[in-house]
């Protein structure tokens, strides 16, 4: 398994993509999904058709199938807090499948893919967030990837007025550059659930206050790969997507609650 990130820049991607095509087991796609999620309905996301397109031969995924088989698993190590805790789901295109089930377990679920994609100062109850996202998906699927992707070296930009609003959220889950980007200095006391960490990022959580991290990706040689290259790992061993839950379970690949 080897990551080979490209800052963003989708042309890069592209090219190294045919690059990479018929010369390994699989591909996994990281920072451009090829479809958002919403419930039963999909909306496919430009960048991610068009890098999709570069692959003719090996197989590529997004994560996705991680997200809806894998990711959900880790509700069930929240037992321990209080229902109806708030919880925030930076970008809940990204994970339908984990805020849908923070709201099935009993917490209250806050979409932030207003205040993290299209940096309006919004955070939605997921009720209402999916009914919005119904009407304005055919049309905001089509953003530049910019908007909704934050390199892992983008400089922190603070937003005073949401750093405020997370005061009384208890869970923070997503992706891990938008929580490192927008909203680290207001993790104190917070269970994390994201996955793409490494050594230094837990250490940078620990610093922040956080108090739990639950990663939904297993740890290896101190790194927790994105969901895309755990789906990618598993497409390599000739899985489908209603099989990879088990063969989770039987590698010990499921979602680990630590302790800050």
């Amino acid at each position: 398994m080897e990551r080979r990130g490209c800052d963003g820049h989708l042309e890069k991607a592209a090219n190294l993509l045919k690059q990479l095509d018929g010369r390994v087991d699989a591909l996994g796609l990281g920072g451009a999904n090829l479809f958002y999620h919403l419930g039963c309905r999909r909306y496919p996301f430009p960048a991610g058709q068009f890098l999709a397109r570069q692959v003719k031969e090996t197989p590529l995924v997004d994560g996705s199938g991680w997200k809806a088989y894998i990711d959900t698993q880790a509700v069930s190590q929240l037992s321990f807090l209080p229902l109806n805790s708030k919880a925030l789901v930076v970008s809940v295109l990204d994970r339908f499948w984990l805020a849908q089930s923070l709201e099935d377990a009993g917490f209250s679920v806050l979409a932030g893919d207003a205040a993290f994609g299209l940096r309006l100062p919004l955070l939605l109850p997921l009720s209402t967030f999916k009914k919005l996202a119904y009407l304005t998906m055919p049309a905001l699927c089509h953003l530049p990837l910019t908007y909704l992707y934050a390199p892992g070296s983008g400089t922190p930009q603070i937003n005073r007025s949401l750093l405020d609003r997370c005061a009384r959220i208890k869970i923070i889950a997503g992706d891990w550059r938008f929580i490192r980007r927008f909203i680290l200095p207001a993790l104190k006391g917070k269970v994390i659930i994201t996955s793409g960490t490494n050594v230094a990022d837990r250490e940078l959580l620990h610093r922040s206050g956080a108090a739990w991290l639950l990663t939904t990706t297993p740890l290896f040689a101190g790194i927790n790969p994105a969901a895309n290259a755990m789906e990618a790992a598993l497409v390599a061993l000739g899985l489908q997507p209603p099989q990879y839950l088990e063969q989770a379970r039987k590698y010990g690949w499921l979602p680990s609650l630590q302790q800050l």
